[in-house]
């Protein structure tokens, strides 16, 4: 009887004994893991992030929407992380690694030439008058058209505004205003697509929708002198002589 009993007892502290060094085995393990986790976590850890190919958001933001957060790690990001986050404006972008602290991320924007209000968004359309993006902000540079009447409005879907060229218009339009480093708010097409212009208080009446090239070189050359006026400049009958330029002062 006392024999089994002093059997039972070293068999106790043998599994013991196993039990502590399983234990210790495992306290290595997860102590060496964590260590070369956090030494893995910080080699790896985006030291710079250079953005290229925006206009619509900053780098912080860009950061926010493709990795998730300020902190960013390559390793993590390689592994784990969602590569075609949806951004709006953005078609795509592409992430460059340079291992083992650099990202770089190239940016490829959806070509938007403006946008119509319709049910309290802004509906904002390409050059070909697809509708991409609906969005309640506003962008910097991106003119409101108007004028336009359409029946409904559809994402990934062409305006039909019942003149299939008024998009080679509002493209012609937008890439002037950019060459002349023209600020436009608003344009606004007649229903014989006579063109108004909306730059601050100042309304600029530019007439036929054709041939407006040299029109709006002479608004390049005049709005440095807009300052606080307000009123209506009429270049609709501007043909190259200034006397032909007619501004109407408001109070």
């Amino acid at each position: 009887m006392g024999s089994k009993n002093r059997n039972s007892v070293n068999q106790k502290k043998r599994r013991g004994r196993k039990r502590k060094k399983v234990l210790i085995i495992f306290a290595v393990i997860a102590t060496v893991a964590g260590t070369l986790f956090g030494v893995t976590y910080k080699v790896f850890e985006a030291d710079t992030i250079e953005f290229v190919g925006s206009t619509h958001y900053s780098d912080e933001e860009l950061k926010k929407y493709i990795f998730g957060g300020d902190y960013v790690n390559l390793l993590y990001f390689k592994i784990f992380g969602q590569k075609d986050t949806k951004i709006p404006f953005i078609q795509k972008y592409d992430v460059e690694t340079d291992w083992p602290d650099r990202l770089y991320v190239t940016v490829y924007e959806k070509a938007i030439v403006g946008y119509v209000r319709y049910m309290g968004c802004n509906m904002y359309f390409d050059k070909d008058g697809i509708v991409v993006e609906s969005s309640t902000d506003l962008y910097e540079n991106v003119p409101e058209i108007d004028g336009l009447n359409f029946n409904s409005i559809v994402i990934n879907t062409k305006l039909d505004a019942g003149n299939s060229e008024i998009y080679n218009t509002i493209l012609d339009l937008t890439q002037s205003f950019d060459k002349y480093d023209i600020n436009v708010d608003k344009v606004y097409f007649d229903s014989s697509y006579n063109i108004t212009l909306y730059m601050g208080d100042v309304k600029v009446s530019l007439g036929s929708s054709k041939d407006f090239t040299d029109r709006l070189f002479e608004l390049k050359q005049l709005s440095p002198k807009f300052g606080t006026l307000k009123g209506t400049l009429y270049l609709d009958d501007y043909n190259g002589d200034e006397s032909s330029i007619i501004f109407k002062r408001e109070k």
